[in-house]
């Protein structure tokens, strides 16, 4: 008696078990001495043991969302869609997030034990400069703006701009082909050949920091997002410097934190006092970066400026152009604290 009250037969000692192989080329049936064994059928569609395991694993939430796509209606499959959409964008985001401050506190030279304030986030995008300078001159020096080997790299491409002719440059005015700050310095080049080669190679730089300045987030992302005609130590030494890319797998992602951004904004200013020799009009640059009249003066106040207003003839009536100039000994601005009230 089966004590599990099941029909199917059980294994007895006075029985001989043989299964039998059929081959179908030859029509021949071999038999094979075997245990007694049960055969389960196996119906279209049923699952194999791995994929049986892996549903055994998911989460009630997983099954759910499985019967859902199965047998929900419209309503329900959309809302499910668009909440395993989101829930995918923003693993995504954490990751990319993740690595850029990874890459972020990776940077040396940089304090992140205290939120740093506004004051001191501008001083860190100060170039490195010498207090004690005696001379203008000697306050910022252009290897710091433009390493040797860019300033070497740059010797045979900015012959496009030590040889413009007046009927080119008019045409690059016509078609606003470079800033306008760029064009009016090219205007008044020097006719010495050393100084207008390493005036020529100053502007030239300019319109990069510049031309990387002007660059949208969607612009950054981009493999390449600098003109080709960039020499490649310049190109490598502008994206390292001014830009951050993070992400994980195969796709990095390529942005400007704002720090960065009023970075590039003081080497731009900086090269351009080197280059108008540290007495800058400051209104066609101002225009050409697009930068507030506000935010631009508290740059060149952290570099030390100076700022000075003249009045000159506009039309009928007059208008004031501003002067940044650096002048010795330095001064900069001091950080006030801000008083709180005492409370009664």
């Amino acid at each position: 008696m089966n004590p599990k009250k099941t029909m199917a037969p059980t294994e007895r000692k006075e029985c001989w078990y043989v299964v039998g192989v059929f081959n179908k080329r030859t029509g021949k049936l071999r038999l094979h001495d075997t245990r007694l064994f049960h055969m389960k059928p196996k119906l279209p569609g049923e699952l194999s043991e791995e994929k049986e395991s892996v549903k055994k694993d998911l989460s009630f939430v997983e099954k759910n969302d499985m019967l859902t796509s199965a047998f929900g209606s419209s309503r329900k499959r959309k809302a499910m869609e668009s909440r395993l959409k989101n829930q995918i964008e923003g693993d995504a985001l954490d990751a990319a997030v993740g690595a850029a401050v990874d890459q972020a506190l990776s940077v040396p030279d940089i304090d992140y034990k205290l939120a740093p304030t506004k004051s001191q986030e501008t001083a860190s995008a100060v170039p490195p400069f010498n207090k004690d300078a005696d001379r203008p001159q000697d306050v910022y020096q252009l290897h710091d703006i433009i390493s040797p080997a860019e300033f070497e790299a740059l010797h045979h491409v900015a012959k496009t701009f030590t040889d413009v002719s007046k009927k080119t440059l008019a045409e690059w005015s016509k078609t606003e082909m470079y800033p306008s700050y760029i064009l009016k310095h090219l205007s008044v080049l020097p006719v010495q050949e050393e100084a207008r080669s390493r005036k020529a190679r100053c502007l030239l730089y300019m319109y990069y920091l510049m031309k990387l300045h002007s660059l949208r987030a969607a612009d950054l992302k981009r493999n390449d997002p600098l003109p080709d005609e960039i020499p490649e130590v310049v190109r490598k030494k502008l994206l390292n410097v001014y830009t951050l890319q993070g992400g994980r797998g195969r796709k990095l992602i390529r942005c400007m934190p704002i720090r960065l951004k009023d970075k590039l904004v003081s080497y731009i200013l900086v090269l351009g006092l080197i280059i108008d020799e540290f007495n800058m009009e400051l209104s066609v640059l101002q225009k050409d970066i697009k930068v507030g009249q506000q935010k631009m003066f508290n740059h060149l106040r952290a570099l030390g400026c100076r700022l000075r207003s003249q009045k000159a003839s506009a039309g009928s009536g007059k208008t004031d152009i501003r002067f940044a100039s650096l002048t010795t000994p330095l001064t900069f601005p001091e950080i006030q604290a801000k008083k709180r009230k005492e409370r009664r």
